[in-house]
């Protein structure tokens, strides 16, 4: 029987090193959360991949079926409350929080309202659904003024960050910036370069180390959006062994390896 060199024994512990070291690395790969057909890789502080035809930066949310809509009226209070009870009476209203009264968008585009009965808003902003509303109250009320805001907005929050979850957005014109911050903030192993924002199947990547990125509308949040914050490289290789070992142990182990080889080729040439 043909007998194994030292030599081959180093070649045959590197390659078991080296065999392990790209496994684990490809297992956590496989574990990491939208990815593309291809790495997406630009020296820009805003990337679109299949950008849709709609107009991003230029964003207001325009009232959907399922949105639930608070409505205020400004100058006369006893019509604002009697508002809220009777949707709340109604069934029309859920208490979501101790303050969220609202009003829900029927899957029929109707909205039911005190005195107007059921009207449609579904397509209008905020501001547009403020101003059909004072209109029509001014039938009822002299020189209404009606504030409305969309309840039901929000964010899901994914990966390396301290808060992950879904995010309530209860203003316009919040960014990738404001979520971020309260979602915790980012932590030191997300790769901050490569931020995601998924939008149907529009992939807005963000580059949070470029100072142009925060000037860019392209950040303004739209509702559920997902935002997604990948692990760097160093996270990537290390979480396979976490359950195991420290990342210290295993490269102190590799190295023992690798002199106790040499030793035994130094011993075998004398």
């Amino acid at each position: 029987m043909k007998k194994v060199s030292s030599a081959q024994k180093i070649y045959f512990i590197a390659f078991f090193v080296f065999y392990n070291f790209v496994t684990s690395c490809s297992y956590k790969q496989k574990n990491i959360l939208f990815k593309t057909p291809k790495e997406i890789h630009s020296e820009q502080p805003i990337f679109i991949l299949n950008a849709n035809e709609t107009d991003s930066s230029n964003y207001r949310h325009r009232i959907k079926p399922n949105d639930r809509l608070l409505i205020r009226f400004l100058n006369n209070y006893d019509i604002g409350q009697a508002a809220s009870l009777s949707a709340t009476a109604a069934g029309n209203s859920q208490l979501v929080s101790g303050e969220d009264k609202g009003y829900l968008v029927n899957y029929d585009s109707s909205c039911t309202l005190p005195m107007l009965g059921r009207i449609n808003l579904v397509g209008l902003t905020r501001l547009e659904a403020a101003k059909k509303l004072e209109e029509l109250y001014s039938k009822y009320i002299i020189n209404p003024i009606i504030d409305v805001n969309i309840a039901s907005l929000s964010v899901t929050v994914l990966g390396e960050v301290y808060l992950p979850g879904k995010i309530r957005v209860d203003k316009e014109n919040t960014t990738i910036v404001d979520i971020i911050a309260l979602a915790g903030g980012l932590k030191d192993t997300s790769k901050k370069r490569n931020i995601k924002i998924i939008r149907g199947s529009e992939i807005i990547t963000v580059d949070l180390t470029n100072i142009e990125s925060i000037k860019n509308q392209l950040i303004i949040i739209h509702d559920n959006d997902i935002i997604y914050i990948e692990p760097i490289g160093t996270k990537v290789f290390s979480d396979p062994f976490a359950s195991l070992l420290p990342l210290s142990t295993v490269l102190l182990t590799i190295t023992q390896l690798i002199v106790i080889s040499l030793q035994i080729y130094t011993l075998t040439k004398k």
